[in-house]
């Protein structure tokens, strides 16, 4: 049965210096991961939230290795970019005519001592291409 509703949550984990601890991108409907595998998650960690900011796309196709990647690949590694910038920069309160609030929504800001957790709601472009599900994905990997 292919997925009907892709809507997906990603929670983002910063210090309060405004470091990226880690975070965690899976669609709402079923908890599965969203993006190209860890490769953008690790090359992440760790850098201040101004120098993830300024990342530009290709570039980091190009220091992960992947500019002759896949389009699928790439594709997955910029839903997870984009929407990691997307929570940074509203966290941020920053203005940015790149940011489609319609389609990433933070949801909530959660402090604690050892860090603060941004909860976004991403939210599927209305002209979507037509989605198939895993199961049926991995039926024609088997043939």
């Amino acid at each position: 049965m292919p997925c009907k509703d892709t809507t997906s949550l990603m929670s983002v984990r910063v210090d309060h210096n405004d470091y990226l601890i880690d975070y965690d991108f899976n669609k709402m409907t079923c908890a599965k991961e969203v993006g190209g595998g860890k490769s953008f998650h690790r090359y992440c960690e760790g850098k201040p939230i101004s120098q993830i900011l300024k990342m530009e796309f290709f570039q980091v196709l190009k220091d992960l290795a992947l500019e002759h990647a896949g389009t699928e690949l790439q594709f997955l590694v910029y839903l997870e970019w984009s929407a990691l910038r997307s929570a940074l920069i509203q966290y941020l309160g920053e203005d940015d005519d790149d940011v489609d609030t319609e389609h990433f929504e933070v949801a909530s800001v959660q402090y604690d001592d050892q860090k603060v957790q941004i909860n976004q709601i991403v939210r599927p472009h209305a002209n979507k291409p037509k989605i198939q599900s895993c199961f049926q994905r991995s039926l024609k990997k088997a043939d």
